[in-house]
């Protein structure tokens, strides 16, 4: 994407009550209870998981966590772009990186609530319980 995003400095966004939940999942030094090497990383799965239940959520307080350019433009921007065109009908979406960005974070708002619910309302560790809600 263009490194020209006028909101929040090309920052991407999450809800501010879940900032904490992120920090859970990417941070510890055990893989099984800490499964993401970064938020990007569960901030995709959470915008995938989103888009596929066609949930979104527009995000309270948002906090910021990191900056749009570690999105990948091999993988993570190609899945986003799709989002969003799927989601508007129209490929004029692509046009503005913003828009791209702000559906992404209301899907993964969404998607991280379904995530949090299958780490925290199953016995286990983190790791596997999503292992087995992904199967």
């Amino acid at each position: 994407m263009p490194n020209n995003f006028a909101r929040s400095n090309g920052r991407v966004s999450i809800d501010a009550s879940i900032h904490d939940f992120y920090k859970q999942l990417t941070t510890g030094k055990n893989a099984e209870d800490s499964p993401f090497l970064t938020m990007k990383d569960l901030f995709m799965l959470a915008a995938s998981i989103g888009f596929r239940a066609q949930q979104r959520k527009p995000l309270g307080k948002r906090e910021q966590p990191f900056h749009y350019s570690v999105f990948t433009e091999a993988e993570d921007i190609p899945i986003l772009k799709a989002i969003a065109i799927a989601t508007t009908g129209d490929v004029s979406v692509l046009a503005d990186p913003n828009q791209i960005v702000e559906i992404a974070e209301e899907f993964a708002n969404a998607g991280i609530g379904e995530i949090r619910a299958v780490v925290n309302d199953n016995a286990g560790l983190p790791l596997w319980n999503l292992v087995e809600a992904l199967r």
